[in-house]
């Protein structure tokens, strides 16, 4: 006998909504489908319900019905998410999965080897449960019949005889045609037990191939292959502030919270995270200014891939810690990419970065107090100009590569010059265009041997263009320098340490 598995996730925009305030719970709650002022009422928390309120009234009816009714605008984005985490959830329990509907999920159980559904079932609960997620899961003989068992779980159901269950199953819980219910509820049938007992053939000459096949189902007795879908490999958070948010404290807690279920995830996946992109939607800004992005949005590389929550939040806390927003954050998004963990064994000798993401915590640092532009590693650029530079991000992953493809040889040619940064002015007095006396605050006097010029240009070609002329000199001191002249002026670029 095979046997499928539905899984509903009730009240599946509240649950969405709801998702980081488990506490909301106990107090009267409403999620709006609109605008607070001509939506309409989606769901409802428990309080609410008991205060009178119901789906489809106006926000003014429900207000008037329970003052204390709070109303909450639906959110796509955590709905987004959470649709993805039932998939995601749900493929982990069987490869052959369906998305029935919104927060509904059904299952092939044929590869599940056990006998007891009932603790299966009650694990995947829990499994929910994990990821801040209320599921109610029915087991039984078809999709059809399994989904109906879930509406009614509490908040597992076995559904071991079809019959006597489906027997005070409504006709309006079933999905079909409106009309056809419609009829049916004029000849007195308003349960699917009492359908099943009408004959087949003759309601389906009477009311046409839908009743045929509604009839199957009130039968227990539907059966239909899945529609077949793969659970997206993504791993992102959202969250949605009901307003906006004053100081850092609410946005870190809910960064860990979602931190938390990320690092769950990837640990149940065998993944590390490698990079992380926070977005924060910001709210609008006055009507008299000019308006500037809607959000603010950072890619952070991790140094060392890890699933450590603690390590991740430091780098997100580190970069928030001096973070100035033009506007206020009303809501937050939080995407992983993720990798393979990264297993090697070093040589004897070899003397990796210890703690790559505590020194990439203390970049952080760094570039939150002298700025990102001067923090980083310093890449040479493709040209012969001295001192032309930039600083890049770390890239620890090739760092560690080129340490296991050992040291390279030393490619040091004479002595090693310490340059001056920036140069010092210098007076340097020429004679045949070799210099014979040099004075600069630094250090000053005859010139007793020199080699050069040594002549340099580039980028001719536009307004960058350059160029440079340089000597070795000696003092008679024995003192080594080198100096330079561009553009017609003089200076003293480092000196040589013998």
């Amino acid at each position: 006998m095979s046997w499928f598995a539905a899984i509903l996730l009730p009240q599946f925009s509240l649950q969405a909504a709801l998702r980081w305030h488990e506490e909301a719970w106990l107090q009267p709650i409403a999620i709006l489908e609109g605008d607070t002022e001509k939506g309409r009422v989606l769901e409802m928390t428990e309080p609410a319900e008991r205060s009178g309120v119901w789906r489809g009234m106006v926000p003014t009816q429900a207000l008037a019905r329970c003052p204390a009714l709070r109303l909450v605008q639906r959110s796509h984005a955590q709905e987004e998410v959470v649709s993805a985490l039932l998939l995601e959830t749900t493929g982990a329990l069987s490869p052959f999965i369906e998305a029935t509907a919104e927060g509904l999920c059904a299952a092939d159980l044929r590869q599940i080897k056990t006998r007891d559904w009932e603790q299966w079932a009650g694990a995947a609960v829990e499994r929910f449960a994990t990821r801040e997620l209320r599921a109610q899961i029915g087991v039984a003989s078809n999709p059809d019949l399994a989904a109906l068992a879930a509406r009614h779980a509490k908040p597992t159901l076995i559904v071991q005889h079809p019959e006597a269950f489906l027997a005070g199953v409504a006709l309006s819980e079933v999905d079909s045609s409106p009309d056809l219910i419609a009829v049916l509820h004029d000849w007195g049938i308003h349960h699917l037990g009492e359908l099943a007992r009408l004959p087949r053939s003759e309601l389906s000459e009477r009311l046409g191939p839908a009743a045929g096949a509604l009839w199957e189902q009130a039968a227990g007795r539907a059966q239909r292959e899945l529609r077949l879908v793969r659970p997206p490999e993504v791993f992102w958070e959202a969250c949605d502030f009901e307003h906006p948010i004053e100081t850092t404290e609410p946005l870190l807690f809910i960064l860990r919270r979602q931190l938390e279920q990320l690092t769950l995830r990837l640990d149940e996946a065998y993944r590390v995270a490698a990079q992380m992109t926070l977005t924060i939607l910001l709210e609008p800004g006055p009507s008299h200014v000019a308006a500037g992005p809607d959000r603010y949005e950072r890619i952070f590389t991790v140094p060392s891939p890890t699933g450590d929550a603690e390590v991740l939040f430091r780098i997100l806390h580190t970069h928030l810690e001096s973070l100035q927003l033009a506007q206020q954050p009303i809501g937050v998004r939080l995407r992983i990419e993720p990798v393979v963990a990264d297993r090697s064994q070093f040589q004897l000798f070899e003397s990796p970065l210890r703690d790559p993401n505590r020194f990439g915590e203390t970049l952080g640092r760094l570039a939150a107090l002298v700025g990102t532009e001067n923090v980083g590693v310093v890449q040479l650029e493709d040209t012969h100009q001295p001192d032309r530079f930039q600083l890049a991000t770390p890239d620890f992953q090739k760092l560690a590569e080129s340490q296991k493809a050992g040291p390279s040889e030393s490619r040091t040619l004479g002595l090693p010059l310490r340059r001056f940064r920036p140069p010092f002015p210098a007076h340097v007095r020429f004679q045949r265009h070799v210099p014979i006396w040099f004075s600069s605050p630094k250090a000053q006097g005859e010139v007793i041997d020199a080699a050069g010029p040594y002549r340099a240009s580039g980028q001719w070609w536009d307004h960058h263009a350059w160029s440079i002329e340089e000597w070795d000199i000696e003092l008679s001191g024995g003192a080594l320098y080198r100096i330079s002249r561009c553009r017609g002026s003089c200076f003293l670029e480092g000196c040589y340490d013998a």
